[in-house]
């Protein structure tokens, strides 16, 4: 059965494996975005474990960590167009491939979001990749749904154009 805790520094160097993974899929849905082997690092990773405002968990099967998750508390200011609020950032979240759909998402999930009722948020707020069908289908059967979107046109090269 997956097991999902709060994570250590012990559980740096196992997160950022899981991390690379994670990359590499970005590239592979996007090449012209995401660099090969751009990952957080281990002292990073286990930096924002310490942190009372930046969480991460894991998900362990067996003593194995399978999954992971990272999330941040964000404080919106109130201004002239916004209520202030309180979110839970949902920064990352992966599973290793060889164990995707045994319910270390989802574990991962109750955790993320006992973690944001825990610390008062308003909502948990998340990116997610528009290649990345997959992961927009789990975040809708979690109860997600789209509030903010961009958009982006890509124009073509031009050499001649001075960039600054």
């Amino acid at each position: 059965m997956v097991h999902v805790r709060l994570a250590t520094p012990e559980d740096a160097d196992a997160i950022a494996t899981l991390a690379l993974e994670v990359q590499d899929w970005h590239v592979a849905g996007r090449p012209d975005v995401f660099k090969p082997g751009g990952y957080d690092l281990a002292p990073e990773i286990t930096a924002r474990i310490r942190s009372d405002r930046e969480f991460y968990w894991v998900a362990m099967l067996d003593g194995v960590t399978i999954g992971y998750a990272y999330a941040r508390v964000i404080d919106e200011p109130e201004n002239r167009w916004k209520y202030a609020s309180r979110i839970l950032m949902l920064d990352q979240m992966g599973v290793t491939r060889d164990f995707r759909r045994h319910g270390a998402g989802a574990r991962l999930w109750e955790a993320v979001r006992a973690t944001a009722v825990a610390q008062h948020a308003t909502r948990v707020v998340l990116n997610v990749w528009a290649f990345n069908t997959s992961a927009r289908r789990f975040y809708e059967r979690l109860g997600f749904t789209p509030f903010h979107e961009r958009m982006s046109i890509d124009l073509p090269a031009d050499d001649s154009r001075d960039p600054r």
